[in-house]
């Protein structure tokens, strides 16, 4: 049930006409209900599964909070908890990644008969949902959330629909204490279409458009010429960007107009002037999870610089691979990580020097290019994991038709439309960076609402195609 989709416009118009015509103690039950019809929508068979998670993280919160006010040591129950997570996790996300690749290690032909004779596919949403039921327990254990929650509101806070299937990955502290009090009013109500027009936006006018421009290029990267391959990578940056921004935008969206507020997931990322910051402003809410959950547990910035950095590059290796099961993911991370650890070890700990000096003319403009650039080449690993096996040999043909600078071979039908794809991109970006811009237009929302909806309509009429998956659904 994707959001640019009639069945999700006539699930949320009857939640909506519902929630906010029956009295607070039945929204939140109708919610849960609502949720629940959207995840089958996906996978009825799955759903059971799902509710089974919920079910059994739930007694073991109940066990822990007990044990909490005996006084007792609950370190076991979380341990416990949180191992029951990840092996439900790696049972369905990594079981072909690890016997495979214990299969090369070995040539061991069990390993490969083994993975042959299973059958797995793999639930929708299960990182997400994984990592923020992890987040509840370990919250429960270090006294972030200090009562008890009711089954709804347990049930609720894991299943609420809008941010069900791709995040943003929420906090108990952000969302739990506005369950008994979703509030709306006309300027929530404006800010939440808005949001929803420019998801859309996003999505199907860009996100959808340039995916089948570059999608020749990772079956056969060799064949294609330095400028195809350029400007493909930039503008498959542009197309996560908008994808799964344009997701968010209409969670949050969906989320206002029921009287709640989620998480920002993306900040104007692409006009960071160091990947330090580009990554405080880029899938924010996974990055904080990985640093509350992963990095500071590892030892964080205690210690030496080098221990700091390789705690840093571990977090980013197993976001990496937090993303999907594919050598391409962990080298995704890696990457990621490398640059994160050459900007610290040469710049932060002298002073916080930057790479390019502000006396140097045009210093910011430079330092921002020059990030977004490194940064969408690590969009090659990314991408090249959707070819399975081969994804390292695409990313390889890739960097090296880059590097050699070749002329010859053939340039993608249609490659002259990418940097408009990509200006409209970086222009959204650019909203995201400098909020002035709708405080500018918020006195003219009266009228730019209806004249943007008509906009959109008929441009989703005219580029639409019926929806495309959203390219983090896959997680």
């Amino acid at each position: 049930m994707l959001f640019n989709s009639i069945p999700y416009l006539i699930l949320f118009a009857l939640t909506y006409l519902i929630y906010w015509n029956i009295p607070q103690k039945g929204r939140k039950p109708l919610l849960v209900v609502s949720s629940l019809i959207f995840y089958a929508y996906f996978s009825f068979p799955f759903l059971f599964h799902f509710l089974l998670v919920i079910l059994v993280n739930y007694a073991f919160s109940e066990w822990m909070f007990r044990k909490k006010e005996k006084g007792e040591n609950h370190n076991s129950v979380l341990y416990t908890i949180v191992i029951l997570n990840v092996l439900n996790l790696a049972f369905f996300k990594y079981f072909y990644f690890i016997t495979d690749s214990v299969y090369s290690l070995t040539g061991y032909p069990s390993f490969k008969e083994i993975a042959g004779s299973w059958s797995i596919f793999l639930p929708l949403a299960i990182s997400f949902y994984t990592f923020q039921i992890i987040a509840v327990q370990v919250d429960i254990h270090r006294g972030i959330i200090e009562k008890r929650m009711s089954t709804v509101d347990y049930f609720l806070f894991i299943l609420f629909f809008p941010q069900l299937i791709a995040g943003p990955i929420m906090r108990s502290q952000d969302f739990l204490p506005q369950l008994d009090h979703p509030t709306i009013d006309p300027d929530r109500m404006k800010k939440g279409i808005f949001l929803i027009i420019g998801g859309l936006f996003k999505k199907v006018i860009i996100a959808e458009n340039i995916a089948p421009i570059i999608s020749p290029l990772y079956l056969d990267p060799a064949k294609y010429d330095s400028f195809s391959i350029f400007f493909s990578v930039l503008a498959f940056a542009i197309q996560v960007y908008c994808d799964f921004s344009g997701y968010t935008d209409m969670a949050r969206g969906s989320a206002n107009l029921l009287g709640y507020e989620i998480p920002e997931n993306f900040q104007g990322p692409f006009f960071s002037q160091s990947f330090r910051e580009l990554w405080s402003r880029w899938h924010i809410t996974l990055s904080s999870w990985l640093r509350d959950y992963i990095y500071i547990p590892l030892g964080g910035s205690k210690g030496s610089i080098f221990r700091s950095n390789l705690n840093s590059f571990i977090t980013m290796c197993l976001g990496g691979l937090w993303h999907g099961a594919n050598w391409a993911f962990v080298l995704w991370g890696a990457y990621l990580g490398a640059l994160i650890w050459i900007e610290r070890s040469l710049y932060l700990h002298r002073g916080k020097k930057k790479f390019i000096p502000d006396s140097f003319p045009l210093a910011g403009i430079i330092r921002t290019i020059v990030i977004f650039i490194v940064f969408t080449f690590s969009g090659v690993f990314f991408r090249a994991a959707a070819r399975g096996a081969e994804s390292l040999n695409v990313a390889y043909e890739i960097f090296k038709g880059v590097l050699t600078l070749r002329n010859t071979g053939d340039t993608l039908s249609r490659v002259d439309e990418l940097p408009t794809f990509i200006a409209l991109g970086l222009m959204f970006n650019w909203f995201q960076y400098s909020p002035f811009v709708y405080e500018k237009l918020k006195p003219f929302q009266n009228i730019l609402l209806p004249i943007l909806s008509v906009v959109i309509l008929l441009l989703l009429g005219i580029f639409g195609d019926g929806g495309q998956d959203f390219i983090y659904f896959q997680f």
